[in-house]
């Protein structure tokens, strides 16, 4: 199984520029837990709502003042729609994060996340009847 079979394709992106307040109201209207950084189109980083309440409110930062660059988690790993689900999980794991860019030929198409992943391997892995359920009946 590879990661174009459960990347989401439908993401949310928010500018570097943009205020940890507003990443956090399309958060909301997108009903995410994260949002892709970008600078113009080009993915920088990831911000989530553990880095907004980590980084900006527990510092004592203003949201609607302190911009999303200051606290997002830059991206240093991507997938490829053909990256082995197995692979991307162990890069996932390794770096220690939740989610991870999707791109094909430097364009962002996708994200996925550990839980996806997780639960894609759980059903790749699960025992496969060796007879069809047709087959089976005509014995």
């Amino acid at each position: 199984m590879d990661v174009s079979q459960v990347m989401e394709s439908k993401f949310s992106t928010v500018g570097l520029e943009e205020t940890v307040a507003q990443a956090a109201q399309l958060m909301s209207e997108a009903g995410t837990g994260c949002l892709i950084v970008v600078d113009g189109e080009v993915p920088a980083g990831i911000i989530t709502e553990r880095d907004m309440v980590l980084g900006c409110l527990i510092d004592g930062h203003v949201s609607w003042e302190c911009q999303v660059f200051r606290h997002m988690s830059i991206i240093t790993e991507y997938a490829y729609p053909e990256t082995g689900i197995g692979e991307a999980l162990i890069l996932m794991l390794d770096d220690q994060i939740s989610f991870l860019p999707v791109v094909d030929e430097d364009r962002l198409v996708g994200l996925i996340t550990s839980d996806s992943a997780s639960r894609a391997m759980d059903v790749a892995d699960e025992p496969q009847p060796i007879f069809s359920e047709s087959a089976a009946g005509a014995y």
